[in-house]
């Protein structure tokens, strides 16, 4: 797409977002450098999914965004090319999303990536996914660092409703001569340690109320453990509580992810996060050939251009050498663990993955699809 075109759609799109955005999330922006002459790579911390937006509203130049548009339709890849973002294969290596990238520094455009790979899904800065600093430094241009607060708390990844609170984008630039200066490794840690912050912990959130209806509502998509019972898969969002099927156990939820009553598990969704991996470890390591996780009632199908080929419908389950998914409209099928690679949570949606040079798909309808990454990370 030519790049006036996309220049005037970011004309419309700061126009018509950006005054919703100010006034249902509370956006404010702090400038503690100018913003760098093109060409220039831009990062950001990411939890929310207009992200790519909020910081987009303050810049002065069109963002050319480097985006995960896998799984998307043909609509919505033709939408990402009109506001100028390419795509990136999510968790994997992606060499034509590299060449795009140069090929748009050297054109003199404005590089826009989210060096974490994935939105969080607990509102802590994850760790980099390493080449930006490299291209940088190679490619001798400035950094424009814009740590977003209050982002996760606004719209957490695994809820359904907003929250309205504030949104606070710190903005930074890195000069081209200071990056040329010192090396990749001392830039990529400046980079983190500017964009890395916990939103549910953040002190800066501490006297921001956010608010908004149905706080827990979505909440089976993060928390798959009962602390009372220690029943899998039984926690659901009732209004504002968090309600366990099997043993009828309640937590309230506010918008700042604070919990109560308090227990093992802490009084915030960060410290129950914590909790729940310390209880999946101890799970793993001494499973020896039982089932550590199950989901029931999944579809998994294997992916070609985009297409799922033959949906089955059935139940899969984890052990720690391998998945089972079980069926009674297909063949059985066991994916060994140590060959199952690029295994990405999409959209809240799906769970993909690559195995022995295919791509499979699951749809877990609405049930919890991070859980099996979490296990993997853990297993690998």
């Amino acid at each position: 797409m030519a790049k006036w075109y996309q220049d005037a759609m970011w004309s419309v799109l700061r126009k018509i977002l950006g005054p919703k955005m100010i006034k249902n999330y509370n956006m404010q922006a702090v400038f503690h450098d100018e913003e760098p002459e093109p060409p220039f790579i831009l990062m950001g911390n990411h939890s929310h999914k207009f992200d790519p937006y909020m910081v987009g509203y303050y810049m002065k130049n069109t963002v050319n965004y480097m985006a995960n548009i896998e799984g998307v339709s043909a609509l919505q890849r033709k939408l990402s090319d009109l506001v100028g973002a390419y795509g990136k294969k999510k968790g994997a290596s992606d060499f034509k999303a590299i060449k795009d990238t140069v090929e748009m520094l050297r054109s003199g455009g404005v590089v826009g990536i989210f060096p974490e790979g994935d939105r969080s899904w607990d509102g802590e800065t994850a760790a980099f996914i390493p080449g930006t600093a490299m291209l940088a430094k190679k490619y001798k241009v400035p950094i424009r660092v814009a740590r977003l607060t209050g982002n996760y708390l606004t719209q957490p990844r695994w809820a359904d409703n907003p929250r309205r609170g504030r949104v606070l984008i710190d903005f930074y630039t890195i000069s081209a001569e200071e990056i040329a200066s010192t090396s990749v490794k001392e830039t990529e840690k400046k980079i983190f340690d500017m964009l890395n912050q916990d939103d549910i912990k953040n002190p800066l959130n501490n006297d921001i109320e956010f608010k908004g209806e149905n706080l827990a509502s979505g909440i089976q998509r993060i928390l798959w453990l009962c602390p009372e019972c220690g029943e899998q898969d039984t926690l659901s969002g009732d209004g504002d509580d968090i309600v366990c099927s099997s043993c009828g156990s309640k937590w309230r939820i506010n918008g700042s992810l604070k919990t109560s009553p308090e227990g093992k598990q802490g009084n915030d969704l960060k410290d129950w996060l914590v909790w729940q991996e310390e209880e999946m470890k101890k799970l793993c390591d001494g499973a020896g050939d039982s089932v550590l996780t199950k989901t029931e009632n999944i579809v998994l199908s294997e992916l070609v251009d985009h297409k799922m080929i033959k949906p089955c419908r059935g139940n899969m389950m984890l052990y720690a050498d391998r998945i089972e998914f079980m069926s009674e409209e297909c063949e059985n099928v066991t994916f060994a663990n140590e060959f199952l690679v690029h295994y990405i949570d999409n959209f809240n949606k799906v769970f993909e993955f690559d195995y022995e040079k295919k791509r499979y798909r699951i749809l877990f309808d609405g049930k919890n699809a991070s859980k099996w990454i979490f296990f993997l990370n853990y297993l690998k």
